[in-house]
């Protein structure tokens, strides 16, 4: 990382930070950002490229578009989805989005910051010439901050217009607007602080999901380089207890459970460490492998400190730890972190995480029926008085439950007349609505935790 200062006569100054990784097969991310302190003139920034273009790509149909079976959000994303790829006999480019914005972080008495940003505006700040390439950084009254990123090569890094729409589509998700530690992701309508245009921190959309299995699934030059992107900026953003902790007010879980803005999502966590391990694998970071046991043994923790909700001979795992608060357990949430004990499991050997799981599984036995309501439909959640409530996701419990079945099918346990009922039921709900089921129980793994 290098930084450096530039001042005007009136002594104003801005800021530019330059970050570049360099890959094993000799590719660079560079994340080029820069904050101002009332200096408004432009900042030419050349990169290491030159040529007319030969090849150009762009594509920026939007998230709606791209998935249109998610649920409707309140607020409108003003952050367009435009993704870019360039290439001549030099060099080629993977070119995301510029964007101006200002940090609106509030600072609670306690010291526990609610990290938000807000968008201003995004901008065209590239120039391509046969003398070379730049970006040109040029901030208005008003705006603090600026980032953008390129990936950039020697080599070819699209092969086909087909595979840029594919890396397109999986952008919109989990590397629009990117950081060398950070994913913002258009914030729900329940943050603080909140605008129209608040951003914040996705560790779900951070984990990479579908990235991770395009590498494992359809290797390729592109997925190699953004897999080790999103690996590196997660590892550098983890906490030191070894997990990922949110950092912003979630309005919701403040006004049911005062929690304030750092805790611990199960689900976000679950994720991640999942596609590390998955991307690890992949990218031959073979000492990674030991970090399974980081995630399995917190929720033994967990579960021997009482953030449990017990239910017969069994508990959940309650969604969400502040250390200091009871709160629910959703469905898919409970799901995730059992199948990641039988996961750990069957990697690593130790008991205690079959025994962890299986106390997880005794609660979804007897809680059974119960997750169904009279309308035949899937609830979303208990709360810690064991009373249910809510409409469940549409594909993300589906797919939990089938890799419920096939891990316990795996591990040669007993057949589940009771998760076979709710597999059916999900279905049922599916099939009402329309929506299609492309993930099978052979390839159950590849849909876990998708967003919707």
């Amino acid at each position: 990382m290098i930084s450096y200062n530039v001042l005007d006569r009136e002594q104003n100054k801005a800021e530019i930070t330059l970050t570049t990784r360099e890959f094993p097969n000799g590719d660079t991310m560079v994340y080029l950002e820069a904050e101002t302190d009332g200096y408004l003139e432009p900042i030419d920034f050349q990169l290491p490229l030159s040529g007319e273009s030969d090849l150009e790509y762009l594509e920026e149909q939007t998230v709606p578009e791209l998935y249109p079976h998610r649920k409707e959000r309140k607020l409108e994303d003003p952050l367009s989805t435009t993704l870019k790829y360039m290439e001549n006999e030099m060099n080629s480019a993977l070119i995301g989005t510029s964007v101006y914005y200002n940090d609106i972080s509030h600072t609670y008495e306690n010291g526990q910051l609610s990290r938000v940003v807000e968008f201003q505006r995004e901008a065209d700040t590239l120039d391509i010439s046969e003398e070379g390439w730049k970006v040109t950084i040029e901030f208005a009254p008003g705006e603090e901050k600026f980032s953008t990123w390129l990936m950039i090569s020697e080599e070819p890094l699209i092969s086909s217009k087909e595979q840029f729409e594919q890396v397109h589509k999986i952008a919109a998700d989990e590397f629009r607007w990117i950081t060398p530690d950070t994913l913002w992701s258009h914030g729900l309508n329940a943050i603080f602080p909140k605008t129209d245009r608040a951003f914040v921190r996705s560790l779900v959309r951070q984990s990479g999901r579908a990235s991770a299995v395009m590498l494992e699934t359809n290797p390729s030059r592109i997925w190699e380089n953004i897999n080790r992107h999103q690996f590196a900026a997660l590892e550098v953003s983890r906490n030191e207890d070894g997990l990922w902790h949110s950092d912003y007010t979630s309005t919701w879980l403040e006004r049911a459970y005062d929690i304030g803005p750092e805790y611990i999502d199960t689900r976000h966590n679950d994720n991640i460490f999942r596609a590390q391990l998955k991307r690890a694998e992949q990218l031959g970071y073979e000492d990674y492998a030991q970090e399974r046991a980081v995630y399995a043994d917190f929720l033994i923790e967990m579960s021997e400190a009482g953030y449990t909700i017990p239910q017969g001979p069994g508990y959940y795992l309650m969604d969400y730890f502040d250390m200091q608060h009871d709160t629910h357990s959703s469905l898919n949430h409970a799901l995730s972190l059992m199948n990641y004990q039988y996961d750990a499991y069957l990697h690593l050997g130790d008991e205690k995480y079959l025994e962890n799981a299986e106390a997880q599984f005794s609660a979804l036995l007897h809680t059974g029926t119960g997750w169904v309501d009279e309308e035949n439909t899937i609830i979303y959640q208990m709360r810690p008085d064991g009373t249910m409530s809510g409409q469940d996701y549409n594909l993300v419990t589906y797919y939990d439950l089938l890799y419920t079945k096939k891990l316990r099918n795996e591990l040669e346990l007993p057949a589940s007349e009771t998760l076979d009922y709710l597999i059916e039921v999900k279905e049922q709900n599916l099939q009402n609505k329309d929506i299609a089921i492309e993930g099978t129980f052979e390839n159950v793994e590849e849909f876990v935790g998708l967003i919707e």
